[in-house]
């Protein structure tokens, strides 16, 4: 029997937890709970170097590590984002299939996993652009060396991370607790988009959008009116920064803290 640990979480570190900490430095234990700031920094740099590169070489038996190395800082880069392997191919002066191999091999050592497109036959799910999501948020801060930049609230890098933060907190919550939920994103042709699909082994299909913001409106919540359209049975959430938990019409607005919760409820 196999156990996959994850970085903490909010729920593990209780009263130590900070969300600003989390988003930049991620939840490793050594690095989270190294008391200064420098410290941590330096832990995350001696992980990607040490673990990341060095491990990764040895375990996936790399002939070319420098163009997987340039790889690894353009994936970090792209993290959350619909893959593109052509042009990463591109980029790091490798084929399509050497990059998609990539991307397994980041996959097979637990250093992130793939999350499909949301469509109802399986078979048409696998075989659209996936998105790629790192396991840790701080780890994609130091492979695209941020570590010192300060993630500030409003911002279009505080919006990614917490949306980062937020997809890897429910996933390591439903892995725990041996949910068998199943994880895919929605986009349309026209742009209509959610960052989340969750499918529950009881046929439950829940879409979440996920804003860092403190005030939800209609505007924000676009992309769940659309998949509503095609998927009427859905629960809808926006998880946000809001203090508190209210309804906007069909659209559940959630604290991130409660989020999990909801899912299952």
């Amino acid at each position: 029997m196999t156990y996959r640990l994850h970085p903490l979480t909010a729920g593990e570190l209780a009263g130590q937890f900070s969300l600003l900490k989390a988003l930049q430095i991620g939840s490793l234990p050594s690095v989270y709970l190294e008391e200064s700031a420098a410290g941590a920094q330096a832990r995350l740099r001696s992980y990607v170097e040490t673990y990341l590169k060095e491990g990764i070489e040895v375990e996936a038996q790399l002939r070319n590590i420098g163009s997987f190395l340039n790889f690894l800082t353009i994936a970090a880069g792209e993290n959350g984002n619909i893959i593109n392997f052509s042009n990463i191919a591109r980029e790091t002066g490798t084929s399509y299939q050497t990059v998609k191999s990539y991307f397994q091999i980041l996959e097979d050592t637990l250093i992130g996993q793939f999350i499909f497109p949301f469509q109802k036959s399986l078979r048409k799910r696998l075989s659209q652009h996936p998105k790629f999501i790192f396991f840790d948020t701080g780890v994609v801060r130091a492979l695209t060396k941020k570590l010192t930049v300060p993630l500030e609230p409003k911002t279009t890098e505080f919006g990614r991370s917490f949306e980062h933060f937020v997809l890897l907190e429910i996933m390591r919550q439903a892995d725990y607790q041996d949910l068998d939920y199943t994880f895919s994103f929605y986009r349309t042709e026209s742009g209509a988009e959610v960052d989340l699909i969750v499918e529950t082994p009881a046929g439950g299909i829940i879409a979440l959008e996920i804003k860092a913001t403190v005030v939800i409106d209609a505007s924000h919540l676009r992309g769940l009116t659309s998949f509503a359209a095609g998927v009427p049975q859905a629960r809808l959430g926006c998880v946000s920064l809001a203090p508190h938990r209210r309804q906007l019409g069909a659209v559940t607005i959630l604290p991130w803290q409660e989020v999990f919760d909801w899912l299952k409820s």
